[in-house]
């Protein structure tokens, strides 16, 4: 949307802190900040490499991977350009699902100014200004109340209907539950595409559920959560069996998708000689995955097609190894001795 003002000059209020946030490593507080001057300013600006590095920093290589690639493909300098893709396959081919998930700190002071100044442009008829400083205090904080509401009438004032739909749609992809979940669903119930259900499940508990990288608070409902169309990627996480499993889910209009992590728990009970475990990873053949010796008790994801693994025993000296097929079932305990 054209503005009347330099996007430049929109987001000038925010540099300063960003930049102080970024020296202090602050990087709760500093990302944001440069995830609403990116908004202002763009995927190819020098604060969009700068959120990349941001990321990076914090180790946290998926985000990361996707600022860089987002930051390659919008700028035109072709050094530039080789470098951000470069560091974004690295990354990506990095990914710990181990690492400690960034929480980031809601920017309240700063999106209660943007929202302040878009109320002043809307009122003044300059919607285009008006939407981006929606935009930024919402990528702010976004379950503070009323930015999608000011962001709705905005895009109701520049004819925007298109944009306004696809801008809720994705919200509520990112942000499934929350705050402003429940106002967005209400909308978008309303498009004669409708919503879909996503149904989640696992076989044992998962310390915490994670649904697009928000997590999931409490019990889901019983008759699976409501959702915009898109792609879902669902991690489970259990600290105490060292267990860290991905799933994904497409949900279309009207209709029900699900989203089942199935995984069973190996017990370590090599004894007279110790000795260790590798099963096969039940999502690529072949591959072995070495359960460790810091837990007697490993989770382990159980095959979709209910087809053996190759599991292979070693004892500490390698003196001693035997081959073995085993099933692991999903909510299985499964005790392996010699």
């Amino acid at each position: 949307m054209a503005t009347r003002r330099p996007r430049a000059q929109l987001s000038e209020f925010l540099l300063a802190p960003a930049q102080r946030a970024a020296k202090a490593r602050d990087w709760p507080r500093a990302i944001p900040l440069y995830q609403a001057l990116v908004v202002a300013r763009g995927p190819g600006s020098p604060e969009a490499r700068q959120l990349a590095t941001l990321w990076t920093l914090a180790g946290q290589n998926e985000r990361a991977a996707e600022a860089w690639s987002e930051h390659a493909a919008a700028v035109a300098d072709p050094s530039e350009h080789g470098a951000a893709a470069a560091e974004a396959a690295r990354l990506a081919s990095t990914t710990d699902p181990f690492a400690d998930k960034l929480v980031l700190a809601e920017q309240t002071a700063e999106a209660r100014r943007g929202f302040a100044l878009g109320r002043a442009a809307f009122t003044a008829r300059h919607y285009g200004d008006a939407l981006v400083y929606f935009h930024m205090g919402y990528a702010l904080a976004p379950d503070l109340p009323g930015f999608l509401r000011e962001l709705g009438a905005t895009y109701d004032k520049l004819g925007a209907e298109r944009e306004k739909r696809e801008f809720y749609r994705r919200y509520l992809v990112q942000r499934p539950v929350g705050g402003n979940a429940d106002a967005v669903r209400a909308e978008l119930i309303k498009d004669r595409e409708g919503l879909g259900t996503l149904e989640i499940s696992s076989s044992l508990p998962c310390t915490e559920l994670w649904l697009n990288r928000q997590r999931l608070p409490g019990k889901l409902p019983d008759k699976g959560l409501t959702v915009a169309p898109g792609s879902y990627k669902g991690l489970c996480f259990n600290p105490r069996y060292e267990m860290a499993l991905f799933e994904y889910a497409t949900v279309e209009p009207g209709k029900a998708a699900t989203m089942a992590f199935r995984w069973g728990v190996v017990e370590n009970r090599l004894e007279r000689p110790f000795g260790r475990i590798a099963i096969e990873n039940p999502k690529s053949p072949g591959t072995m995955i070495d359960l460790g010796i810091t837990s007697p008790d490993v989770g382990v994801a159980a095959p979709a097609d209910g087809r053996k693994l190759k599991m292979i025993l070693k004892d500490d000296s390698g003196v001693r190894t035997e081959v073995r097929s085993v099933q692991i079932e999903p909510g299985q305990r499964l005790v392996v001795k010699w």
